[in-house]
């Protein structure tokens, strides 16, 4: 998961969180405000009629003018009792529904929510089964702490109960656009603000061995991705000065080898035409010639290698033909499988013409398959294949021999990596062949590929574009 979702999805929780939260507390609200105001009109109701009691004649007096006075008479429930549990007064509405309160036998007030059914529905909103939700109060009525009687009084709370409905509806709606809106805005600010460490990315990606000398733009010196890109810089730096130090070691110390080893070899080769020298010594200075050579292609390999830029853009582009180009490689080559035993062969190349450079590609595919020689045991078989593709030349080194492991295949283009060291010094390999061969390949704009198994053999896949200047 990328941090832009992860920054994204916890970004869209806290605030769907925040969202939610503050959705709940404004229902939670509104339902205690609508609810206050229904018991307040309920405690209106039931003080009103505790007001009307006369103490000399031991009624209640007024009680359906007071009513008839007050706002919502038609709609109001109402039971009053006297000390005696007779009904003295009992509102319209009471004829048309009848809810289930019992009697409070002390001071306390006893609340409740009914749903019952309406006889006239015309006079209140009900619901599909013709029902009305009431709320309500019983308690006992006092005139001096003396006990003069009971009221039940209850209000339908339909409206409320729609308003409430409403209020749902429109808090599910505002959360859903709010979950639209702040996803959207949050994948989109937290895009924008990491698309900086994109640019980096796809420049520092784009930044190789060969051209270590790019630097990353630097847009605000004074922000963190502006410190992140100057301490980029001055890796990339500190990398170019330590490359560029290697590369010049590498040559310095391959030129200075490259003489004395030259001169030695051309000593001794001379020494082994000399008639005085006996023939045992004459055997070992033929294996130190032999140790030279292999001394003079080491150093050869790394002042390729140590010319990097130059294998780059110093390309001797010509056109060659390709079959012909890969059969005189496979007869140079023939002369070393012809010591093994071993069968090499070209197959029939149709007439190709490329374009690169003639002395870097005859280093590739002579490496490949020398490679393929020294790895497949005597009597082995090695083959090339060559395939037209649409934009390109696809040519395969095919052997049937020991095979590459796969924890190995990942590494072997590296510089210095064997496979097996000990056959490496049997076979005088070094290491650089496969890194040169990658060298090569991408200088021509090229891949290079390896697969391979286990005692069945290996297969290496160049692919050279037909027009290698781009």
């Amino acid at each position: 998961m990328t941090i832009r979702t992860r920054l994204s999805l916890w970004y869209f929780t806290v605030s769907i969180l925040i969202v939610v939260l503050l959705s709940g507390v404004i229902y939670w609200s509104m339902n205690r405000l609508l609810y206050e105001t229904i018991d307040d009109d309920l405690e209106i109701f039931s003080d009103m009629i505790e007001s009307s009691y006369n103490p000399l004649i031991g009624e209640f007096e007024e009680i359906l003018w007071r009513l008839e006075s007050a706002k919502r008479y038609r709609e109001v429930y109402l039971i009053v009792y006297n000390s005696n549990e007779r009904i003295v007064f009992a509102s319209p509405m009471t004829q048309l529904i009848n809810i289930d309160m019992p009697l409070v036998n002390d001071t306390g007030e006893q609340g409740f929510t009914r749903s019952a059914k309406i006889i006239n529905t015309t006079l209140l909103k009900s619901d599909e089964q013709g029902k009305v939700t009431f709320r309500g109060i019983t308690r006992q009525m006092f005139y001096k702490s003396y006990p003069i009687g009971w009221i039940q009084v209850a209000l339908p709370i339909s409206d409320v109960e729609n308003d409430l409905g409403g209020l749902f509806n429109v808090i599910l709606i505002v959360n859903a656009l709010a979950v639209l809106l702040v996803g959207l805005g949050a994948y989109y600010l937290i895009g924008k603000f990491l698309f900086p460490i994109k640019i980096i990315n796809d420049k520092a990606r784009k930044i190789s061995s060969t051209n270590l000398n790019e630097r990353i733009d630097v847009q605000n010196e004074q922000d963190e991705l502006g410190r992140l890109t100057l301490t980029l810089n001055s890796l990339l730096e500190r990398l170019s000065q330590a490359f560029e130090s290697q590369r010049s070691f590498m040559a310095d110390a391959a030129h200075e080898l490259k003489t004395p080893l030259t001169v030695l070899r051309t000593h001794w080769e001379n020494e082994l035409n000399n008639p005085k020298l006996q023939n045992t010594f004459k055997e070992r200075l033929a294996q130190d010639v032999e140790q030279i050579g292999r001394l003079n292609q080491l150093i050869n390999k790394l002042l390729f290698l140590s010319q990097t830029e130059d294998v780059y853009e110093k390309l001797d582009l010509t056109e060659i033909r390709l079959d012909e180009f890969l059969t005189d490689i496979v007869n140079d080559a023939r002369i070393l499988a012809n010591l093994k035993k071993q069968k090499i062969d070209a197959g029939a190349i149709s007439p190709l013409t490329i374009k690169g450079d003639r002395h870097q590609l005859y280093q590739l595919f002579f490496n490949l398959i020398d490679n393929a020689i020294k790895y497949t045991p005597g009597k082995g078989r090695i083959w090339i294949e060559v395939n037209k593709l649409p934009n390109e030349i696809q040519i395969k080194i095919c052997d049937n021999g020991q095979g590459i492991e796969k924890a190995n295949l990942d590494k072997i283009f590296d510089r210095f990596y064997r496979v097996h060291k000990d056959r490496s010094r049997k076979t005088g390999g070094s290491g650089l062949g496969l890194s040169i061969c990658k060298l090569v390949v991408n200088a021509h704009n090229g891949t290079l590929s390896v697969q391979s198994e286990i005692e069945k053999g290996t297969t290496f896949t160049v692919n050279l574009p037909l027009n290698i200047l781009k």
